[in-house]
């Protein structure tokens, strides 16, 4: 029996790692163990507290198509209800992110590049980076299954990231940068949390780079939406 299991598993393995196309759904909810969830968002403590109780029970869906070296990771919309409420507002977070649909992340391998195309304050924005910017260790010590696939941990050297990748599908890609040696199955981000549910060998559209929108590195972004956030706050 277990050399049968042994020969179902290097035929997967080797399906894999042929595959030029992959699909990836990702199942994603808060990091509530994070201590820097929501700290971007610049609240106080008291607020960071009724937003953690408002989003404690919501998923979301995200997907990752990956073709010959370019990928895309986006959101997938959702026509349920998922009603949050904070501060005695109620909102339908799903409706909320479908309209984030049309925002992804492109990454293109041979090139290095990711290119983030996003919307706030009503302006577009295609914030650039490099692929394998942020370092792991990885801890060969440490593995588990996901979807069948025996996984190995790996921890960004800021400690903040904490990701699950399996060499068994060589793909150097998942939610997030990573250049592992192998595609990221789950991932404990600094506010969220994407675990797989779902492989698929086939990738059914074209990949588009993403193009417009004003340029921007990943840190002049996130200064420009901290000062728009204190601007916010002061009135």
């Amino acid at each position: 029996m277990k050399k049968i299991l042994f020969l179902v598993a290097m035929f997967v393995t080797s399906v894999m790692a042929a595959a030029q196309e992959l699909s990836v759904i990702y199942q994603v909810g808060f990091n509530f163990q994070s201590p820097h969830l929501f700290e971007e968002a610049g609240v106080d403590e008291q607020m960071r507290t009724s937003l953690i109780n408002a989003y404690k029970d919501v998923t979301l869906k995200y997907q990752l198509l990956y073709k010959n070296g370019e990928s895309e990771f986006r959101i997938v919309p959702s026509k349920e209800r998922q009603d949050v409420t904070i501060m005695g507002y109620t909102m339908d977070i799903n409706a909320v992110m479908a309209e984030q649909a049309n925002n992804y992340v492109y990454k293109n391998q041979n090139e290095g590049i990711i290119l983030n195309k996003t919307s706030v304050f009503g302006k577009d924005f295609l914030i650039t980076d490099s692929i394998g910017k942020k370092k792991y260790i990885i801890d060969e010590s440490e593995t588990k299954e996901i979807l069948g696939f025996e996984c190995i941990k790996a921890v960004s050297e800021d400690g903040k990231n904490t990701a699950w990748f399996t060499p068994h599908i060589p793909i150097n890609d998942g939610p997030e940068t990573c250049s592992l040696g192998g595609l990221v199955l789950q991932l404990y981000g600094e506010q969220m949390v994407y675990t797989a549910i779902e492989i698929n060998e086939k990738v059914d559209k074209e990949l588009v780079r993403p193009e417009g929108g004003k340029k921007m590195t990943e840190q002049e972004f996130k200064e420009m939406v901290m000062k728009r956030v204190e601007m916010m706050k002061r009135g």
